[in-house]
């Protein structure tokens, strides 16, 4: 059996920039405190478990900080409230955000400050879209769908929004749906005499991912994404896949491949490509492909 690995499979720069700056910074404990992680460091329970495995604790509540604790922030980033409770609380922040996200929150606190209406392209419930909205006192409009930039088209038309627009993205989102997006956006601007700025802020790793996804799914009889089940990034690949080629299957552990489904889905295959989400570890990767060769 013919068996393809995506060469962007495996960490991003900025998931591997993290991981190895905590496993770095706490390869010894402090004297005093505790090592916290609020929230995930990235979305893959496999790495979690890794990151648990060095005494980290997760924590999903600021209330559970003490003075003297160390409290990592996670590669998706946080508001600047966060930072200034954990300061108050009078422990220390360990800033994991990925580069590319803290330069999306800087986008979005320069234009706030600078009197624009801030508009993020994204899933509002999303960790890393919470922390962009809290360096604009989390006045930013989220928009998730075409069905609310059609609100806000109606809204620019109607002349309701009076200041400037910054319109930017979630890092992982669609690319060719960001496109669609900013086309619209930008006409309804223009037309209204407005004033918009644009910034792409997806990721180019996200871009590549998305495009060698498309590829690979074409290319091959079926595919397999790794990643978090709540993973964005891994989300997106599976739709783009998914759309190109229906036999293709999300897994979040090797130990999946194994399963009775999987299992028959690989005997029908005679080529199968392995793409795989920012935050899926190259080991977890590299595990599937071997389940995959031995199955011949």
């Amino acid at each position: 059996m013919e068996c393809k690995v995506a060469k962007t499979a495996g960490f991003c720069g900025g998931v591997k920039k993290a991981f190895l700056m905590v496993q770095e910074e706490f390869k010894t404990k402090p004297e005093n405190g505790r090592i916290l992680i609020f929230g995930s460091l990235v979305h893959n329970e496999n790495v979690m478990k890794i990151i648990n495995g060095m005494g980290i604790v997760k924590i999903d509540s600021l209330n559970e900080v003490g003075s003297g604790d160390i409290v990592i922030i996670t590669a998706h980033g946080a508001g600047r409230k966060v930072f200034e409770e954990i300061e108050r609380r009078g422990a220390t922040s360990f800033n994991a955000t990925c580069p590319k996200v803290s330069m999306v929150q800087d986008c979005a606190k320069k234009y706030y400050e600078k009197g624009f209406e801030i508009i993020i392209f994204g899933n509002r419930e999303h960790k890393e879209v919470r922390g962009i909205n809290g360096w604009c006192e989390n006045k930013a409009r989220i928009i998730p769908d075409f069905k609310e930039v059609a609100a806000l088209i109606n809204e620019i038309r109607a002349k309701k929004i009076k200041k400037p627009i910054l319109l930017i993205s979630q890092t992982t989102q669609n690319i060719e749906k960001f496109e669609r997006i900013k086309k619209m956006i930008h006409a309804a601007i223009k037309e209204a005499g407005g004033k918009i700025e644009i910034i792409d802020t997806i990721c180019r790793a996200t871009f590549v991912r998305q495009k060698e996804a498309f590829v690979i799914a074409k290319e091959m009889d079926a595919v397999i994404v790794i990643g978090g089940r709540s993973s964005s990034n891994t989300k997106q690949l599976w739709k783009i896949a998914k759309d190109q080629n229906p036999n293709t299957i999300w897994i979040e552990d090797p130990s999946e491949v194994k399963s009775d489904e999987n299992k028959e889905f690989l005997r029908r295959a005679k080529s199968i490509g392995i793409i795989s989400g920012a935050s899926t570890s190259p080991d977890d990767i590299n595990m599937v492909r071997k389940m995959i060769e031995s199955s011949d």
